[in-house]
């Protein structure tokens, strides 16, 4: 069993980020980060790691999910129910971390890179054609990622990476320091956000939990290395990261309701996985505000028979492409789609393209995102495609409350899946990816989370001079500081819906008559003279990776044990 005597400490700047639950923080933290304790010399993990039999690029640096019996320090003293039981023969996951040292050159494996695609992005492009290329591109994405990675021939061992013999795949590290949300051990989904459906086949809100988990292709993986090296140090990025042009990320999401509430999710793969309660466990502190981790793990067990199967409902993708103008980013989603493709043989292709974005479609000044653009579904955007087929297939099946339905999309049908939030979009989120600075703070991923002044608000149609955002709450208005400037609703949504440019920092200024505001007064402080954010370009789950280290640092550097600490800032599920 490994001690987790990590190489150096570095206890600087580190990240967090996330996009998903109504009830995540972000923003939460309060204390200053301690001075860290003197290192322990690296340990010998790598090379013993190395002389396991098929390891491939799974070597066990860094722990595999919460609780992993490798690395016990992690959770002394917590009630274990993350770990295979006795006469346990099913799956266990292994964290592909074997990042590659030189970086590689994908271009030959990645079709979507051809010539033919350039015109999707031209905004001259008529929708028609725009719509076709979209589709294609989406497709090649998908074939790419799921090549090798799903052919086992049982859907509960399929996307083992470890292996790959078409192409090396790996994982983001250190999402294993978190009792609520960190990797379970079947198959390393790590909980995400709650989820709120209304569906013509319940008389009630459906309310569940989503699951999760991210795939890093070798160009992607480089740039993690620089981080989470092989000696089993983290190596703390302060300057901004900027992933490779091929750099490819694949995500499914996979949901605790099933389908005969939800229609869609026929014919879909499933898996069984050790979770926690579907109503999206929480935690009462015994004292205080905030639980222990041994807390957490008391109130919030995990269990391999009481609330499964999860089924896959979303799958994102994201791809690192120099053409999109500005991000050089194109995020794109499937949904579920189980009636319409119940004769496909691959049961991870039962799915269809929602939507492909490379851009925000930002409102000019001075005009709301719910506004902008004027009517997408017949105009169309400039900088993304929805599949409004697959939207209608969605909602065919919605029951009263329209906001939940699950083809409800973001602001102004920007792109958004199921998953997400009504009031956002997949950029909006992923463009706040940034290091946390030295209290633990970054920019929250939605202004609500923030309790800043609502995005993508609206006039409320029912009552006149009254404002709601996308899912129907209340929008509000936050003035900065105790007399300071109110941010007003095109402001706000100048921030959230900006198509912010690839590795550069998440601007949190606006400007008005007075002069520029900031909307987060005070960040960030990385210690030294710098003002601006350190961009993770658009990697969330790079952000939480590097926020759990520093959590696990904290500790360390504290003196406490990891069972008697209290966390101080909520983690996020994104």
């Amino acid at each position: 069993m490994k001690d987790l005597r990590f190489g150096p400490m570095v206890v600087v700047a580190l990240a967090l980020a996330a996009c998903g639950g109504a009830d995540d923080d972000t923003s939460a933290a309060t204390e200053p980060v301690p001075t860290p304790a003197p290192a322990a010399e690296p340990s010998a993990t790598v090379e013993v790691a190395a002389e396991r039999t098929g390891a491939g690029t799974c070597l066990g640096i860094y722990p595999s999910y919460w609780q992993d019996p490798e690395f016990p320090a992690m959770y002394k003293g917590q009630t274990v129910s993350n770990q295979a039981p006795d006469g346990y023969d099913g799956p266990v996951f292994r964290l592909s971390d074997a990042f590659p040292t030189e970086m590689p050159d994908e271009a030959a494996a990645q079709p979507w890179r051809d010539s033919r695609f350039d015109a999707m992005f031209d905004p001259a492009t008529d929708q028609a054609t725009k719509t076709e290329l979209a589709n294609e591109y989406s497709w090649l994405v998908m074939a790419y990622i799921q090549e090798g990675n799903v052919d086992s021939g049982d859907i509960e061992t399929d996307w083992d990476v470890c292996n790959n013999t078409v192409r090396s795949w790996y994982h983001i590290p250190f999402q294993t320091y978190n009792v609520l949300a960190g990797r379970e051990f079947t198959h390393g989904l790590t909980r995400e956000a709650p989820v709120t459906f209304s569906m013509k086949t319940a008389p009630a809100d459906l309310k569940g939990t989503m699951w999760a988990i991210g795939f890093f292709n070798p160009t992607a993986a480089y740039s993690i290395g620089t981080v989470w090296g092989r000696d089993g140090a983290a190596q703390i990025p302060t300057e901004n990261v900027s992933f490779a042009e091929g750099a490819v990320v694949g995500k499914p999401l996979f949901t605790t309701l099933d389908a005969s509430k939800m229609p869609m999710l026929k014919n879909l793969p499933s898996w069984t996985a050790n979770i926690s309660d579907p109503s999206f466990c929480g935690c009462k502190p015994a004292e205080g505000s905030q639980c222990s981790m041994v807390e957490e793990s008391q109130q919030c067990p995990r269990s391999l028979t009481e609330w499964n199967p999860v089924t896959l409902l979303q799958f994102d993708i994201a791809i690192k492409d120099s053409r999109a103008p500005g991000t050089e980013w194109v995020f794109g989603t499937f949904v579920a789609d189980g009636h319409r493709k119940a004769d496909e043989p691959n049961p991870w292709s039962r799915m269809s393209p929602l939507g492909l974005m490379w851009g925000n479609s930002t409102p000019p000044a001075g005009t709301l995102a719910s506004a902008f653009p004027d009517d997408p579904r017949t105009n169309g955007f400039e900088d993304m495609v929805i599949f409004w087929d697959t939207v209608d297939m969605l909602n065919a099946d919605g029951g009263q409350h329209t906001t939940l339905h699950p083809g409800h999309l973001g602001c102004n049908s920007r792109l958004d899946g199921p998953a997400d939030k009504q009031y956002s979009s997949c950029m909006s989120c992923h463009g706040t990816a940034s290091v946390a600075d030295d209290n633990i703070k970054v920019p929250p991923i939605a202004a609500q989370f923030g309790g800043l002044t609502s995005e993508c608000a609206m006039p409320d149609p029912d009552n006149p001079g009254q404002w709601i955002d996308a899912s129907g709450a209340t929008a509000r208005i936050r003035t900065v500081g105790e007399d300071g400037p109110a941010i007003t609703y095109p402001e706000i949504d100048s921030i959230y819906f900006a198509s912010t440019a690839a590795a550069t920092p998440f601007n949190a200024t606006v400007v008005q008559s007075s002069g520029p505001v900031n909307i987060l007064p005070g960040q960030p402080d990385y210690g030294d003279a710098r003002t601006d954010w350190i961009s993770l370009d658009y990697s969330l789950q790079f952000s939480i990776s590097i926020q759990q280290w520093k959590q696990w640092q904290q500790h360390l550097a504290a003196n406490h044990a990891a069972q008697e600490r209290i966390h101080s800032a909520k983690l996020p599920r994104r």
